[in-house]
């Protein structure tokens, strides 16, 4: 397996695996657009995982928290792996990969709100060095199912 980075030509299998992913993670109704997904997330870091014939098994992206100046270095994480490829390290290495990233592009926290329902991203979160914050309690509501949300985040060992 191999990290690069994620590019447009990326997005048809990125899309596949965030469909993937919608009935079991996400908060996410529908599968956004390109464009859309590219104006919501930082340029950098974007990872893809590739199997040894470059077919993507994941994906992990940063997103703003804010656009107010002194959240600068405030993101929230996204990650997905192909439904095929779960169990077998990827989300881990995408992770980790991402947290190194973030750190080098000076991303002082990285802030994952993840559905209280999902135990395996808890898992991995908690793996790659997250803490909780806290459970949101029915903060979000999908196809008419309240759902509580866990927030977990991630503080550069960088900062001081």
């Amino acid at each position: 397996m191999t990290i690069d980075a994620l590019l447009p030509p990326d997005w048809p299998a990125v899309r596949t695996i965030f469909e993937e992913g919608l009935d079991i993670g996400t908060f996410e109704e529908l599968v956004p657009t390109w464009d859309e997904w590219n104006r919501g997330h930082l340029v950098w870091p974007r990872l893809v995982a590739r199997d040894d014939n470059g077919e993507v098994l994941g994906w992990a992206a940063l997103a703003p928290y804010s656009e107010r100046s002194c959240y600068r270095g405030v993101a929230e994480n996204s990650i997905y792996i192909a439904r095929d490829a779960r169990g077998r390290g990827i989300g881990r290495a995408l992770l980790e990969r991402l947290c190194q990233e973030a750190d080098a592009a000076q991303i002082w926290t990285i802030q994952a709100g993840i559905l209280a329902a999902n135990d395996a991203s808890i898992a991995l979160h908690s793996a790659c060095g997250f803490r909780l914050v806290g459970v949101r309690e029915k903060l979000a509501r999908k196809r008419g199912k309240w759902s509580d949300v866990v927030l977990m985040e991630r503080r550069s060992p960088l900062i001081s």
